[in-house]
Parts: structure tokens; C-alpha cells; sequence
């Protein structure tokens, strides 16, 4: 993984963000040895959370982007 990478991913995810989504951060999972985890939390007032797994942080990342898109209902691009 390379720092470009990490970027270009980030840069996924907050496009395909639904209005009023946050993307809180990247971190490996304590209970998953080796998982990083992507978390993006719903409006405010919400309960609502989007997490993306995977063995690198920007592959965390475009399971997130996925799952945000699929949020907003639009296809995902790429």
C-alpha cells in the first residue's frame, strides 16, 4: 500500500458519502488480528453506521466508498 493509494481511496469514500454521512477514520481492528476497519456514521441523530474491512487501510476504504454508494443508491463507478 502506498500513501497515494490511501489517498486516492480516501478520496472515493468521501465522494460517495450521502448527504450529511462523516467518515470518522481508518484503524485496525483490535478483534480482528491483521483487519483494518473504515467507519462512516449517518447524520446527526442517527444511529445509522457504515463500516468497511480489509487487509490495508485503503482497501478498507473502497469497501466503505462501495457501501456508501450503495446508500446513496447511485452505481458505483470505476
Amino acid at each position: 500500500m502506498t500513501l497515494g493509494a490511501l489517498s486516492m481511496a480516501w478520496v472515493a469514500a468521501e465522494a460517495a458519502r450521502p448527504l450529511g454521512w462523516v467518515i470518522v477514520g481508518v484503524w485496525l481492528d483490535q478483534e480482528k488480528r491483521g483487519k483494518w476497519q473504515a467507519v462512516a456514521n449517518g447524520p446527526s441523530g442517527s444511529a445509522e453506521v457504515e463500516i468497511g474491512h480489509g487487509g490495508d487501510p485503503s482497501q478498507a476504504l473502497r469497501r466503505l466508498a462501495e457501501a456508501l454508494q450503495k446508500r446513496r443508491g447511485a452505481p458505483a463507478s470505476g
